[in-house]
Parts: structure tokens; C-alpha cells; sequence
């Protein structure tokens, strides 16, 4: 039998083929040697391809929160970080943006300065055609001046970075209103005609929109979120719209992650745009506790145990997961999978790891998708319930999801007591061997008449056999 190794992080390993005798498992492999903190032990059921963790040792080097929401407090105001050097180097284009500098970490880099040029252009169009032409100009610019100097220290220390680069203050200032008023001027026209958007000349070169909306997003290109709604709230009500709150404004922008369209803003007030998005996939509840993994089965394996793979007609969140043990059903909501998926789900899960420790559900949703999608015919079961789409094959989504997960080595989930529910069915032998056969053996009607043939084939051999017995006899 193969070694079993980790879809979650591993060195020197390649991808493995859908024929491979490599299954993967959670736990960090190194070139070949499997390790999980600091006494490693690992207990493998190896039958029927499932995976035991049980002896996985508790005292890994990452320090882990488990038994629900953390208590654990910021030590400082920090919420805008730079992505780790690893990550960073193991994927940089994921982190990094590709068309527009937001906040001080990137900014005055050669290949954004583009779209600087049209950041300006936006500056001119929002005070002098917008708020010029409802009658509000006069002093307005001057008020978020003002509210920027008054806040100034407060938008520093959001930041992780010192920005010995900007030497003068006023300059990080101006960095900060103008994007800021870019932003608005963005999210503004988008929500007032969709399709009058797109015809925007100033970002009309191909893929320009959904490129600004992906670096947007990204973890190192932010603003604080605190300092966008204090300046909105400046600005007059004939000017916003609809969107009274820049939180509606901004979840209107977002709404392509929206996992529906009837959504509404949580409560809380979030850091900033990847922590928005972030709310808008996640759940809003803090009570789901957070325990060991003990054991866990491909998609392929639990179909053959006779579980049906849907997509729930309701969700509250993408991540919100269900296994239905009376009616064998296992409910994922639909992961719709685009170009910029693998850059959102990277930088979520940056920013998890460093402000929600102990509430990493991006991360845990990764790791379920990881232990389900084993193999390429793994990736194509989902994909035929239309747990996942993509315009690529089941190929190129196994080795995204691979991908995703290498960049977390968590053993403990929130999605716990889905695992051990789907672990007891498995397990269950009136459940598990009735459904194996009737799968291996009547998948379809070739199957079955194949089974059918050769076991009529196989009792004619067996009555001739006798009759010839007899006859010696």
C-alpha cells in the first residue's frame, strides 16, 4: 500500500496523479518524512482508503485554540499586514497587485503607476462633477482634509509596515484621500448603473474592472475601513444614493463573492475590504467550537458508502456545511470558481492565521474541500452534483484546492462533529457494504449486466464442473 501523506502542506513532493498510490493526509510532510510538532505519532486505518488521526500528538509548534471562539485579544490596532515571507514566496503574484495600489505597503511601484494617472483622473471627477454638481463643493474637500489629520495616528498603527519610504506626513495623508476618493467614485458608479460602468472609458482596457476588484481585496492593499466610513458619512445624502452606509456600498461592489443576493451587512464594523469579504462568505456565529479531526473519508469513498453529494436550496453562508445521516446526504453549498479564487482564498487565509486565531473558517473550509478532493475523480463527483464549478476539468481542480491547502497545517475544525457523523455512517456495516456493491457492481446498466453475465457464467462453469465430477464417477 502507499504512503499516506498531507493534502495540507508538503516539501519536495509532486502532484499526484489520479492513479498514484499517494493518499494524503493531514500532516506535515517534509521531503518524505511525515512530522506533527514535536513527537509525531500517526495511526492509519488503511482500509477502504479512510484516514485515522486519533494519536496525532496535541503539542504541535503552532499554538492551537480549541473548544470554540477565541479569547484572544489584539495586542495592538494592527490589521493590515504584510503577507508572510514564506507564502510570499511560494506564490507571490497571489499576494501581490497587479493593477492598483491601495494604502502605503505598495505604493510607487512601476507597474501600478497606470493606474496613479487614472486615480487622478477619478480625484477631479468626484470633486468637481460629483460633488460640484450637486452644490457641495464648498469646503468638502477641505472636511476630509481635517478628518484624515485627526485620525492620523489612529490609520498608522493599523498598519505593520513603519513607512520610512514617505518621509513627509502630508504625503501619507494624500495617499490615503485619494484613494479613499477613488474608492468612492468607483463603488458609486458602480452601484448607480451597472452597465454604464463598463462603458467607463478610464477602465475600458480588457479584464481592468475585475483586476481593480481582485486587488482590492488583496490583504497588503488596503484602508482601514474605519476612516472610508467616517469620510462617507461626510459626504451629503444627495450624493450617496441608495447606499446611505459605505458598508452597503461596499458589500454592493463585492456582492460577485456573495453567496446570495438577499444578503445584509453584519453588524459588526469590519477592518477592511478583505475582512468584509470575509464576513460576507463566513458565518456570523461565534459559538461553533473548534476540535480534533479524527477521522475522514474521500468523496469518492463516501458515495460508494451510498452518501448523495447536494447543494442545499438555502445557505447563510458558503461555508455553511451539512451532513443528513437519515437521508445519507451531504450538503455543500456551490463554489463557484474564478479566475481570482485562488488570490481571495489565499489572502483570507493570510489574514485568518493572524487575526482570527481559533475562528480560522476559511481555512477549515479549505482543509474540508482538501479531504474530499483526494483524487481527480474526487473533483469530478463534486463537480457533476454541482458542488463546484469550473470552466477547467476535475484536474485542474484538485490541484487548486492542493494548492490552497498546502498553505494550512490545521488538524482541528469547526467542522468536527461533521466529520465523526460522517465517520459512524461510514463505518456502519448495514450502511457501507450493501451500498459498495451496489455501486461497484450496478453503477449503471452495463455494470450490471456484466455482473449479471459473468455470474451466470461463473454458475454454469461451477454445474459443469460437477456434472464432469459425476460422470468420472
Amino acid at each position: 500500500m502507499g504512503e499516506i501523506r498531507s493534502p495540507y502542506f508538503s516539501l519536495g513532493q509532486n502532484s499526484f496523479g489520479d492513479n498514484s498510490d499517494h493518499i494524503h493526509s493531514p500532516y506535515i510532510s517534509y521531503g518524505g518524512e511525515d512530522y506533527y510538532g514535536d513527537y509525531a505519532e500517526i495511526h492509519q486505518d488503511i482500509s477502504g482508503n479512510s484516514y485515522n488521526a486519533q494519536q496525532f500528538v496535541k503539542h504541535g509548534k503552532a499554538p492551537r485554540r480549541v473548544g470554540g471562539a477565541s479569547n484572544y485579544e489584539q495586542e495592538s490596532d494592527v490589521c493590515i499586514y504584510k503577507v508572510g515571507k514564506a507564502l510570499r514566496e511560494s506564490k507571490k503574484a497571489m499576494y501581490s497587485p497587479q493593477k492598483i495600489s491601495i494604502g502605503p505597503i505598495h505604493y510607487g511601484k512601476k507597474n501600478l503607476r497606470l493606474m496613479e494617472r487614472k486615480k487622478s483622473e477619478y480625484y477631479e471627477i468626484f470633486w468637481k462633477d460629483r460633488v460640484s454638481k450637486a452644490g457641495e463643493l464648498h469646503g468638502a474637500e477641505d472636511e476630509f482634509w481635517n478628518a484624515l489629520k485627526e485620525d492620523e495616528k489612529k490609520i498608522k498603527q493599523c498598519y505593520e509596515d513603519d513607512f520610512d519610504r514617505i518621509e513627509n506626513p502630508e504625503d501619507f495623508l494624500d495617499l490615503i484621500l485619494r484613494d479613499a476618493v477613488f474608492i468612492f467614485e468607483l463603488f458609486l458608479k458602480y452601484s448607480e448603473n451597472e452597465e454604464e460602468f463598463k462603458k467607463d472609458s478610464k477602465l475600458k482596457e480588457p479584464g481592468l474592472r475585475a483586476a481593480i476588484r481582485r486587488d482590492l481585496i488583496l490583504l497588503e492593499n488596503q484602508l482601514p475601513f474605519f476612516i472610508l466610513e467616517k469620510l462617507y458619512e461626510l459626504l451629503p445624502e444627495n450624493i450617496k444614493g441608495k447606499h446611505t452606509e459605505f458598508k452597503a456600498l461596499a458589500c454592493s461592489y463585492f456582492k460577485r463573492h456573495l453567496p446570495r443576493n438577499n444578503f445584509s451587512p453584519a453588524a459588526t464594523m469590519p477592518l477592511h475590504f478583505t475582512d468584509l469579504v470575509r464576513s460576507l462568505l463566513s458565518f456570523t456565529r461565534k459559538d461553533k467550537s473548534v476540535e480534533q479531526i479524527k477521522s475522514f473519508h474521500s468523496a469518492t469513498k463516501l458515495r460508494q458508502a451510498g452518501v448523495k453529494f447536494k447543494v442545499p436550496l438555502e445557505h447563510d453562508s458558503l461555508l455553511h456545511v451539512d451532513f443528513r445521516k437519515l437521508g445519507k446526504e451531504f450538503h455543500i453549498p456551490q463554489l463557484q470558481i474564478h479566475s481570482d479564487t485562488e488570490s481571495l482564498f489565499r489572502n483570507l487565509m493570510a489574514m485568518e492565521k493572524r487575526l482570527y486565531p481559533g475562528q480560522e473558517y476559511i481555512c477549515h473550509y479549505i482543509n474540508l474541500l482538501s479531504i474530499l478532493v483526494v483524487k481527480p475523480k474526487d473533483a469530478k463527483l463534486l463537480m457533476e452534483n454541482k458542488i463546484v464549478t469550473y470552466y477547467k476539468d476535475e484536474v485542474a481542480v484538485r490541484d487548486l484546492i492542493y494548492s490552497l491547502a498546502s498553505s494550512t497545517t490545521d488538524i482541528h475544525s469547526f467542522y468536527h462533529d461533521i466529520f465523526s457523523a460522517v465517520d459512524d455512517y461510514y463505518k456502519s456495516s448495514w450502511a457501507k457494504n450493501p451500498a459498495y456493491f451496489i455501486e461497484e457492481f450496478f453503477g449503471n446498466f452495463w455494470k450490471g449486466v456484466g455482473t449479471v453475465s459473468a455470474a451466470i457464467l461463473l454458475i454454469l462453469t461451477l454445474v459443469q464442473t460437477i456434472c464432469s465430477i459425476r460422470g468420472l464417477s
